[in-house]
């Protein structure tokens, strides 16, 4: 009767805990976001502040725009000026300005020590630019320039975005992957060491058998340890990417599958050098330093400027006692200003001779980068075709010898060398999976096309 109750109590507790398993899971399933990698992408572009910084340099790229319009513009201007003085000339000149000179004021007493005045000047200015040997033109190119550049930057920052935020949801992929090839080698060891035991039972071998198996299955669970950690640290790495709080957890259902290689590796260069947008950033930013010596040379030549002003003067604010006009064109030409231009010329030169060169070197590091992951991208589907057989031929291996091994036919070193080989043939395995994958966006990124 009592070994009946306690099988009762027993079943009870064994479905309480069923239950709160299962409780426990759907809390997990519910709380925890499925997720994609567009939607990973889809985030980060959202989040990235990255981008957000790229979007502001555009912003600011643009704003440069219009101020080098605004040379083509005029300047207007209103100014209220307040003075008073006791200066015989300026007095003169103010009661002038003011047009309230009487004949007492060439008196020469009052002309040498004349009262202090106040006057209240209101000017209304305009100046208009009307040659200033190119620049308002050359300055708003080059503007342009720029701020096609900062376009084309922040279409590969985006472009990098998008790798890194793949590059982690993969490397959360390997690593799930990872935990489930150590879950495998767990159960396997665990079943070496009660083929060891029961040998040992049995008189067949000695302890050392037992003792290697139990070394071996306690190392195999600190890899399933180690790989579980990589999911966490996994996790936080596609959070950052994304851009989102890194304790942010997500049910990822994805497997990591074949990509294929397209065979043609002049024809993605060709395509990188026309769509690479930091090449193109280069060649703008090249166009805009040569756009610069044109700019600099503009000093050589005259400047012409139109102003009108109209000005009322009056020894009380607000009132328009004398009210005067005047008009000026100014033609300026600098003959010589102590070899300032020429060295501004000749910056201007280097500086586009440096843009070239890192231009040429850019196309140059494109074209290595195309390679580089075109090879890496084949290499990785022979490695996968070699790594899938090795994993069926140590599968079968290991069967073969632990068999062997329970009819006393070899030694349990043969057992371990067999689980030890089929432990590295599944990571193989499953990191020329993850490089292909990784090789397959490299080659997007590096062709521009990501």
């Amino acid at each position: 009767m009592k070994t009946t109750k306690n099988k009762v109590v027993s079943l009870f507790l064994c479905a309480v805990l069923f239950f709160l398993l299962v409780f426990a899971v759907a809390i997990y399933s519910y709380a925890a976001e499925t997720l994609t990698l567009e939607q990973a992408v889809d985030t980060a572009l959202r989040n990235n502040p990255g981008l957000k910084a790229a979007d502001a340099q555009i912003d600011i790229a643009r704003a440069g725009v219009l101020r080098s319009a605004s040379g083509f513009l005029p300047r207007v201007t209103v100014s209220e000026t307040y003075s008073k003085t006791n200066n015989p000339l300026m007095v003169f000149g103010t009661k002038l300005d003011q047009e309230i000179v009487t004949p007492q004021d060439f008196d020469v007493n009052v002309m040498n020590h004349p009262d202090p005045i106040s006057n209240y000047n209101t000017r209304f200015a305009v100046a208009q630019p009307v040659f200033n040997g190119g620049r308002e033109y050359l300055g708003v190119r080059m503007a342009k320039l720029s701020r096609d550049a900062s376009v084309r930057d922040r279409e590969r920052a985006k472009q990098e975005t998008v790798y890194d935020v793949i590059k982690a949801y993969y490397g959360l992929l390997l690593a799930k992957e990872a935990h489930k090839v150590a879950l495998q080698s767990f159960q396997t060891s665990a079943g070496n060491v009660k083929l060891a035991e029961a040998r040992y039972r049995a008189g067949a071998v000695l302890q050392s058998d037992l003792l290697r198996a139990k070394v071996q299955h306690a190392e195999v669970k600190e890899m399933a340890s180690r790989t579980e950690n990589g999911i966490r640290l996994a996790t936080a790495s596609l959070n950052f990417a994304m851009g989102v709080p890194q304790s942010t957890e997500y049910v990822v259902d994805d497997s990591l599958s074949v990509r294929e290689a397209r065979t043609d590796m002049n024809l993605l260069i060709e395509e990188a050098s026309a769509r690479r947008p930091d090449l193109l950033s280069t060649e703008l930013n090249r166009r805009n330093a040569e756009t610069g010596i044109g700019q600099a040379r503009a000093d050589y030549l005259p400047s012409l400027n139109l102003t009108g002003q109209v000005d009322w003067n009056s020894s009380n604010i607000a009132e328009a006692d004398a009210k005067s006009w005047a008009v000026m064109a100014v033609l300026q030409w600098n003959l010589f200003d102590g070899l300032v231009t020429k060295s501004k010329v000749r910056e201007a030169i280097a500086s586009a001779q440096k843009m070239k060169a890192l231009e040429e070197q850019t196309r140059s590091s494109v074209q290595l980068q195309v390679r580089q992951a075109f090879y890496n991208l084949s290499a990785s589907l022979d490695r996968i075709a070699a790594t899938a057989s090795s994993v069926q031929e140590a599968e079968e291996g290991l069967r073969i010898v632990q068999k062997r091994y329970e009819v006393g036919m070899t030694n349990f070193v043969d057992v371990l060398g067999a689980e030890t080989a089929l432990i590295r043939a599944r990571n193989n395995a499953l990191l020329a999976l993850y490089d292909n994958n990784i090789s397959h966006a490299e080659l997007e990124l590096a062709t521009g096309t990501l």
